[in-house]
């Protein structure tokens, strides 16, 4: 008989063990405790960073089914589309963008969004995008990514320090409409941004009226906060 009630619960132990590493279980109160991977000793074959930035940056970090962001110190891993987390302890772990709603670095200030991956295009669907321009008509985003690039053999054979590949930033530029979430690929250029603008006629009318050179990431971000600025009057 005793058997009968010992059985069952001796089966269960793996699936509750198992359940510890589940998303519904993680650490969600800014600790990072538990639920979360150690990441990986680093090879060195690969020549270049995959983190944005290289050195550790405090930001705040809302989680999934969170409602309030808690502080971190982070580094976003652009490669491997993921965080790392710095933890009081000195060591880091991974956390999975697929459990981040956004991130701000606070210095400088740096947002960024994960967007549904089913309402992005393919090319940026693992991505997070930064904020560069917010507004309630039109917002400029920025997906970054790296991608592994074979090095030309002369550079190898010249410098055998350098790797085989290298990891080479290859950000992508978007506009998106709050109104319905719908994003158009945007070239750094004033054709670039008519062509994103299709569709929208108020924000091609706003366009017309600011003058200047649109070339360069700081020029987009100007024209945008503008546009913004005059289809909010």
């Amino acid at each position: 008989m005793l058997t009968r009630f010992l059985l069952p619960a001796l089966l269960a132990l793996p699936l509750l063990g198992a359940a510890q590493n589940t998303d519904l279980t993680r650490d969600k109160n800014g600790n990072f405790n538990y639920g979360y991977t150690i990441p990986p000793p680093e090879s060195g074959e690969v020549q270049g960073s995959p983190f944005l930035v290289a050195a550790w940056q405090p930001a705040s970090v809302l989680l999934l089914g969170n409602s309030r962001p808690v502080p971190a110190t982070l580094k976003y891993d652009i490669y491997h589309q993921e965080l790392r987390v710095r933890r009081a302890a000195g060591d880091s772990v991974i956390v999975p963008l697929a459990g981040v709603q956004e991130f701000t670095f606070t210095s400088p200030a740096r947002r960024f969004v994960r967007y549904p991956p089913a309402t992005l295009p393919g090319e940026v669907a693992g991505a997070c995008a930064e904020v560069l321009a917010d507004g309630a008509h039109v917002q400029l985003l920025k997906f970054w990514q790296k991608v592994l690039v074979k090095q030309p053999a002369e550079a190898i054979a010249y410098a055998p320090a350098i790797g085989p590949a290298a990891l080479e930033a290859q950000p992508r530029y978007y506009l998106r409409w709050p109104a319905d979430g719908h994003l158009m690929a945007l070239r750094l250029r004033r054709a670039g941004l008519e062509q994103a603008m299709v569709g929208q006629p108020a924000a091609l009318a706003a366009l017309k009226t600011h003058k200047g050179a649109l070339s360069t990431e700081a020029d987009m971000v100007a024209a945008l906060v503008a546009i913004n600025a005059t289809l909010g009057r």
